[in-house]
């Protein structure tokens, strides 16, 4: 047997972000978006309004994630992530992938750092700005993985409007003896599911994402526990104590940058 690919492939941008993580950045709307008067739509942007509005909340998440390898079979990885945040300009976020590598990323209002653990490395970019400054630094100029980065800006009502084409109720059904709305979306590259509570705060509990213009249709799934809308988190859990004989090494986006960069004139060869 060939060996096995845990790299994300051609989809890779899009398996780390709800919708897709250029929704972060200056793109163009689809020509048709779903009418905000369906009750498919109005349950996601009442999910999505609640989610932008939260001063605080922390949640952890399972997910997997097909990855596409040469033979044309999909495997599945898995992770676990769990994450808090405060707004205006606080979150962190500690994750753990199936085969036991463990990272955090920090944002402090000032910059944004992440620690691997399992190599004890750590890499950091100051900028100062809010949560969704942060986010879209993160995930458009450092390149780097967020999954369902978009479930957690202030912007999340506005990108499910212009994005989404469709969306209907598909079923009512019972998960974990709760009853749940689940509803089914598309995009222009992706298809959604979201699972929504029937009463209560509008939480996600499931999300799947199949890529449909990728390879062999790959898909991305999330399961949400232990939601709580007042953390009240001390300060020092946005720090890191990175240890001492960790070293810092530059994110790959910057280094690729520099390399990019025209040298100036003048300079050596």
């Amino acid at each position: 047997m060939h060996p096995v690919i845990r790299t994300l492939g051609s989809g890779a941008v899009l398996l780390v972000a709800l919708l897709a993580t250029a929704a972060l950045a200056e793109t163009k709307s689809p020509a048709v978006a779903a009418s905000p008067s369906s009750p498919a739509m109005e349950q996601l942007l009442r999910m999505a309004n609640f989610l932008s509005k939260l001063e605080q909340f922390s949640v952890g998440w399972r997910s997997g994630y097909d990855v596409v390898q040469d033979s044309g079979q999909k495997i599945e990885f898995g992770e676990r992530r769990d994450m808090t945040l405060v707004r205006p300009n606080r979150f962190r976020i500690n994750a753990r992938t199936s085969d036991g590598e463990a990272s955090t990323v920090v944002f402090d209002g000032k910059v944004v750092t992440v620690f691997n653990a399992t190599d004890n490395l750590y890499a950091s970019s100051e900028l100062a700005g809010d949560i969704d400054a942060a986010i879209a630094h993160f995930v458009r100029d450092l390149q780097m993985r967020l999954p369902l980065a978009l479930l957690f800006v202030t912007a999340l009502p506005k990108e499910l409007e212009q994005r989404l084409q469709e969306a209907e109720v598909v079923e009512t059904t019972t998960l974990a003896g709760k009853p749940y709305l689940h509803i089914a979306a598309r995009s222009d590259s992706v298809d959604l599911q979201f699972w929504l509570p029937t009463t209560g705060d509008p939480l996600p509990h499931r999300i799947i994402l199949t890529y449909k213009h990728e390879e062999g249709q790959p898909q991305y799934w999330a399961n949400f526990t232990d939601w709580n809308l007042a953390p009240n988190p001390a300060a020092s859990l946005f720090s890191l104590d990175i240890p001492k004989e960790a070293a810092r090494i530059p994110f790959l986006a910057q280094v690729r940058r520099a390399e990019a960069s025209p040298t100036k004139k003048g300079e050596e060869q």
